[in-house]
């Protein structure tokens, strides 16, 4: 009996994690035309979709 409950709540937690990840993946109308663009340390625009230019991303977080 407890297998059985066991199991329809491992079933219910997979449904919920599957619907999550299907929102979360889900196609946005408001997302634009997808290009992703980022401010470069001069302040111009950088496209992140452009394949004649490697682009290096750096990411810093705060620490403390």
């Amino acid at each position: 009996m407890i297998d059985r409950k066991r199991m329809v709540w491992v079933k219910i937690i997979c449904l919920a994690i599957a619907g999550l990840v299907l929102t979360g993946c889900g196609g946005n109308d408001q997302s634009g035309d997808g290009d992703l663009t980022l401010l470069n340390e001069e302040g111009e625009q950088v496209s992140l979709t452009n394949k004649e230019r490697a682009t290096i991303l750096f990411h810093f977080t705060e620490v403390g």
